[in-house]
This record gives structure tokens, sequence and C-alpha cells, in this order.
């Protein structure tokens, strides 16, 4: 008897979202019973449900995260309009990118995927969102532009610096959407990781011979090596930066929520950023997001601690480098000089090593 009841489910879910996005989402709500019917009668949705773990938190009423067990890098987040708010429903997706992968799961391909059914559904108004800095995007823009309406091939981009990013850029110029960066200055958090080095010189030491394993770690790796060896440093790199991409993001949508107006936002961000990004949005993103976004304390907190994020502080990496790497330097050579010296003066050399002495 429940089989007639799961057409109005799977057409409550936007269709544009497709296979990849709705339909899971859509499967984890249901009951183990209306499970089974489903995938009877749609046997590909199998591989996609073998995946699916708990959900992993929600926002709002709609939000849900999946595939926890494949580490498949893509959440949605939905926050509902207030009450006697007429419009002002906002869709978030977050899309994890491994770094230069264009093809399969993480990859390029996931995240023009879901602007291709995004756009079927709603048309081009979606907004994109990015972890890049504003350099770094802009630079992207510059370098990458479109020719005759076609994406550059993924051949062409290959070894390039943020060339996971270029296909799903240039997706949003073809549609004409937003595009905004989202990322912290280099400047800023390369001052703020050198400050915590020098206030925690254990983790300082150990970058000798982390520096020498830095490429053997990518992506979701990456981070975690770095947050093992490195918890106090990596935090101010990883957390502050996912935080403030968090913040920003919350921001726009805030925005948009205040203004009554409906809006579907895209964020895409590097894998060794997904997770504490997702985390940080499923507890902003909450049950209580509609009343938070009408509220000027939760605005202000967010203005204020993005403040505190992109607070300029003292560049020591200079310093950091004479301190660890230079005076060490200095002291072998000075001793080296010093024992070379005694070592001439003493005569030991002359007795070690007898001149030769000929007629």
């Amino acid at each position: 008897g429940l089989e007639p009841k799961l057409e109005p489910i799977a057409a409550a879910w936007p269709r544009g979202l497709g296979d990849r996005l709705g339909k899971p989402a859509v499967f984890a709500m249901l009951s183990p019973v209306a499970r089974q019917l489903w995938l009877r009668s749609a046997p590909g949705l199998r591989a996609a449900a073998a995946r699916l773990g708990p959900p992993a938190g929600h926002a709002g009423v709609g939000g849900r995260s999946w595939l926890p067990q494949a580490r498949f890098a893509t959440t949605v987040f939905n926050v509902k309009p207030r009450k006697g708010q007429t419009g002002g429903e906002q869709t978030l997706f977050v899309v994890g990118l491994n770094e230069g992968k264009f093809f399969g799961q993480d990859g390029a391909e996931e995240g023009l995927k879901l602007l291709e059914r995004v756009a079927e559904q709603q048309g081009p108004k979606y907004n994109l969102l990015f972890s890049l800095t504003e350099r770094e995007l802009n630079t992207l823009e510059e370098d990458h532009k479109i020719k005759n309406q076609r994406l550059t091939p993924s051949r062409d981009l290959e070894g390039q610096r943020n060339c996971e990013f270029i296909p799903i850029i240039q997706a949003g110029m073809i549609d004409k959407s937003g595009r905004r960066a989202l990322g912290r200055i280099l400047r800023t958090t390369q001052g703020h990781v050198a400050w915590q080095l020098w206030k925690n010189p254990r983790e300082a030491i150990k970058l000798f011979w982390a520096y020498w394993k830095r490429k053997q770690h990518k992506n979701v790796a990456c981070r975690e090596f770095w947050s093992k060896h490195f918890p106090v440093c990596s935090h101010a790199y990883f957390e502050e930066n996912a935080e403030l991409i968090v913040i920003r993001t919350a921001e726009l949508m805030t925005a948009a929520h205040s203004q009554g107006k409906d809006s579907t936002w895209v964020l895409l961000v590097s894998n060794q950023y997904f997770q504490p990004v997702a985390e940080r949005l499923n507890l902003m993103l909450d049950a209580g997001a509609p009343e938070k976004m009408g509220s000027t304390d939760f605005s202000r907190h967010l203005r204020e601690r993005a403040t505190e994020l992109c607070a300029e502080v003292p560049d020591l990496t200079a310093l950091l480098l004479f301190v660890y790497l230079g005076f060490p330097i200095l002291v072998v050579q000075s001793a080296w000089y010093g024992f070379e010296r005694v070592w001439h003066n003493s005569g030991a050399h002359d007795k070690v090593f007898v001149p030769e002495y000929r007629d």
C-alpha cells in the first residue's frame, strides 16, 4: 500500500537535482519498507543506497548529508522562510573537489553535473561560491575565458594551479551566474600560521622533517597529516580558513533571506577544507537558522568574528627562518671555524698529517 505514496515523495524533491543528489537525499528520508519498495522500481538507486549511511545532520527542514562511508564530498542545506515570510528560502550545496581531478568522484565533473541539474530546475540563477581567494579567482577568470560558449578541454588544464575549479568557473561564465571568492588572502593566513609557530617552538622544530613530506599528502590526507603532527598551527590554517568560508557564506545567505529572495548557492571547496566547512555549516544552519538570520545579533556576531579571522598580525616568517634555520647554520659554521683555528694553532695538524719534505 506504500507504492502509490512514493511518487509524491519523489516529486517533492526538485527533479533537476539528479540521481546523485535528489534521489539519495529523498531515499535517506524514507522508512526501511518504503526504501525496499522504491528500490524495486528504481534498480539504479541500489548502488547509491549501498553507500548510504545515517543522515549526518540537517539544516532548517530539508538539509541532509549522505554517503559518509564512501567519503563522497557533497552536502546540501536548506533554510526555510521565517513564519509569516512569503519568500527567502535558501538552498546551499557544498561540493568538495580533489586537487587536479576532473573526472570521477570528487572531481570537477561532479560539480558540473550538479550545476546542470540546478540549471534545468531553476535556470541559470544560481550563485557560485569558491574557497579560493579573490586574487586566485580573478586570475583564473582572466587566464581561462570561454571561447564559443564552450569549456576548455581538461587536457589543456592539467598541471595548472587550481585547475579543478576552472571548468566550473567557465560554466558559471556561460550561465552568467554570480561568482564569489570566500577564501582568506595568503598573506593573512601566513601571518597567523607564523605567529602560532613562534608561540609553539616544538611544532616549529618538527617542520624540518615534515617539509620533505609535504608533497606526499593531498586533499583530505593533507589536512589529516598536518592536524596530527601540528595541531595548533594547522588550526590556524585549515580551521580558520574553513570558519571564514562558512561565515562569508552565511552572510550572503542571511542577506538574501532578509530580503525575502529565494536563492540557490553552490559552494565549491577544496577537499582539505570540506569536512570542517560541512561541520560548521551543520551547526550554524540548524533548525533555528530562519530565526537566526532574522536576528541582528547573529549578523553582528558574524561580522565581528570575520574581522578577527582577517586581522593582520606581524608576519614572523623571516624571523622564524633566521632563528630555526639561519642561526643554527651560523652556530655550526662558527664552531667549525673555531675548531679549525685551534687545530692549526695547536700543531696537531702537523703531527697527524706529517708534511713531506723533499731535497
